[in-house]
């Protein structure tokens, strides 16, 4: 018989790269199997399942016991995040704690407030959110993203493929299914909540890490229509950017707007947020934006793409 260990492996295995529709059901029944089995590395990723609703009803309530009952079983990741969603801190789990009333202090919708936005371009438009994400969180993800950088790649319009560019230098990780937490997916809600996106229209996520004299050149994140119409059609426009401040402590690094004369850098937890294209859904030329490098430090950011409608599959 298959021990739950190995049945949760194999259901991971099918949900990473860019799985089928059976491989999608699969993968979700043996990780389904392994946390009704009792193994906490399971439950903790059936907590994923839930907030985000993949296989069955987006649920926090359910997300946040199951990830209770991961810590309570010995899953170290578990026990962390429930620690930072009770109380905004931190820290590896601790030798006795009582997961109950922990799980009890943690209040959802607290949670999902976005703080509000301040305008700094009417046209295109250009809005600061100071505090989206919290210092635990901020900390959280650079932890997250820390061990998977690799050189940050761009798209090429002429060609329609990606790859490494001498324009852009800094390194970043993927926050795709298999790599997503609880922890991520509740600042990706707030993150919705903010610029009020469904969920749905949201990008595979980025965490981004710029050295000294690491950049992004000057660029656009809208599509080219003319390259990109059939995935436009399918999946939509990249409407929106919003990057997240995840630390402060660097110098230089701020995110220009050559077109408009505007040059800002957030502080750690800010988010800024800007449309892509004009107010009829066409790209706007006005925003583009360069990635200044720091002078010193390190720049830590999360990055989200926003499409203006949910993918059509």
């Amino acid at each position: 018989m298959t021990s739950a260990d190995e049945q949760y492996r194999s259901g991971l295995g099918l949900l990473a790269n860019a799985p089928t529709a059976a491989d999608w059901r699969g993968g979700i029944e043996l990780v389904d199997g392994a946390a009704d089995a009792g193994l906490a590395d399971a439950i903790e990723r059936r907590a994923l399942f839930e907030c985000m609703g993949v296989g069955r009803p987006r649920d926090w309530q359910k997300a946040i016991d199951s990830l209770a009952l991961a810590a309570e079983r010995g899953c170290a990741s578990a026990a962390s995040q429930i620690i930072l969603l009770a109380e905004d801190r931190y820290e590896a789990e601790p030798s006795a704690i009582d997961w109950a009333a922990l799980r009890s202090r943690i209040s959802i919708i607290e949670r999902w407030r976005a703080p509000a936005s301040q305008t700094i371009s009417a046209s295109p438009l250009i809005r600061t959110v100071r505090g989206l994400a919290s210092p635990a969180e901020c900390q959280w993800l650079i932890e997250s993203a820390s061990p998977r950088l690799e050189r940050a790649i761009v798209y090429n319009n002429a060609t329609g493929e990606s790859g490494a560019d001498p324009g852009r230098t800094n390194q970043f990780a993927l926050f795709n299914f298999a790599n997503l937490d609880v922890i991520a997916e509740m600042v990706r809600t707030r993150l919705a909540a903010a610029i009020g996106a469904p969920l749905p229209c949201l990008e595979v996520s980025q965490v981004l890490r710029y050295s000294v004299g690491e950049a992004f050149a000057a660029h656009w994140d809208y599509l080219d229509p003319e390259m990109f119409g059939g995935e436009i059609g399918q999946r939509g426009q990249r409407a929106v950017t919003v990057l997240v401040y995840l630390n402060d402590d660097f110098e230089g690094g701020e995110t220009n707007f050559p077109e408009l004369g505007i040059s800002h850098r957030g502080r750690a937890g800010d988010a800024l947020l800007f449309s892509n294209v004009d107010a009829q859904g066409k790209p706007d030329l006005r925003t583009k934006h360069a990635g200044c490098p720091p002078t010193s430090g390190e720049k830590w950011l999360f990055s989200q793409w926003v499409r203006d409608r949910i993918p059509a599959a």
